[in-house]
């Protein structure tokens, strides 16, 4: 008798937790259709690229530490894998944006303007240039992007997405002026500009990919603080359910986040008609989706063919 008691407790107590959890679950979704997530604008997306975005929230993965762990944070946190540095002679052309350690990336090269200016008393020079002029502007180039007297400044380093098209060359501050040699270089009658590069390989993880991109979706976004009365509690009952990877406390609100939203399809049948509105709120609002574009990169890469395919490799020892 005594026995069946406690059951009935530990019955009653289970469906009680049970009841709290999903009152949890319902009221934050409750909240996020009323308060939906807006479009990251912070971002100009000309000094932005897929891959440093998608490295951003790698890292936020990485450092992602709440209680209870989320399991598309785990595979987000392994997806990238960098491969062994190789060198090769490329195309000018196949470079697609240019990083920065002083100033700001940029992810579009041919936004940039196309102009040069030798001596401050001159207008700029829209090009083309004579023999001179364009050492000059190389010599420029060569001084900016790697400026240590102590290694080889004709050696470009450069990281190769190897699922998409985008080449990153490193550099220090000579944007413009690699973006109008590089553009100068595609003009009927320049001979092919070949740079010797440093290549670094940088690949995903099948499988980590296949997985989040099969249950998840992750989204940059601004959101409303009203969210936080019911984001805890949901965390805590629904431990697979809507996650930022790096919340921003509320003395930063107007700082986005990067949220993890599971698939209507990877929810409980009660919750898969609510969430199936919050994703068409999410498209409806222009939100970029990072596991999508990676997808269409890669479909991209395999119409368009291989970014270095004309590479000539180099045997430096």
């Amino acid at each position: 008798m005594m026995y069946r008691s406690l059951s009935l407790v530990r019955h009653f107590a289970e469906r009680s937790r049970q009841k709290k959890a999903e009152v949890a679950i319902l009221r934050f979704l409750a909240d996020l259709e009323n308060h939906p997530f807006k479009a990251d604008t912070s971002r100009d997306p000309r000094e932005e690229n897929a891959y440093y975005r998608l490295r951003r929230m790698v890292s936020f993965a990485q450092a992602f530490d709440n209680i209870p762990p989320h399991p598309a944070s785990e595979l987000l946190s392994s997806l990238l894998r960098v491969g062994d540095p190789y060198h090769a002679k490329i195309d000018i052309r196949s470079i697609t944006a240019v990083s920065a350690s002083k100033g700001k990336l940029v992810g579009e090269l041919d936004s940039l303007p196309e102009t040069m200016s030798f001596d401050d008393s001159y207008p700029p020079n829209y090009g083309p240039f004579d023999e001179e002029q364009t050492a000059r502007l190389r010599e420029a180039i060569l001084r900016e992007f790697n400026p240590s007297a102590t290694r080889n400044r004709e050696i470009f380093d450069v990281t190769d997405v190897t699922w998409s098209h985008e080449r990153i060359v490193g550099n220090c501050g000579a944007s413009r002026r690699f973006s109008l040699w590089r553009r100068l270089a595609g003009r009927e009658g320049w001979r092919t500009v070949w740079l010797h590069a440093r290549i670094t390989p940088v690949y995903l993880d099948e499988d980590g990919f296949t997985d989040l991109l099969s249950s998840w979706r992750i989204v940059r976004v601004n959101r409303s603080r009203t969210l936080e009365r019911s984001l805890w509690d949901m965390r805590q009952a629904w431990p697979d359910g809507p996650c930022p990877l790096d919340y921003a406390p509320a003395w930063q609100p107007d700082r986005p986040e990067t949220w993890i939203i599971p698939l209507p399809h990877h929810a409980p049948d009660a919750l898969r008609e609510t969430l199936i509105r919050v994703h068409a709120a999410i498209d409806r609002a222009g939100i970029e989706d990072v596991l999508r574009s990676i997808s269409e990169a890669r479909c991209l890469k395999i119409i368009g063919g291989a970014q270095g395919e004309n590479d000539l490799p180099l045997d430096v020892t």
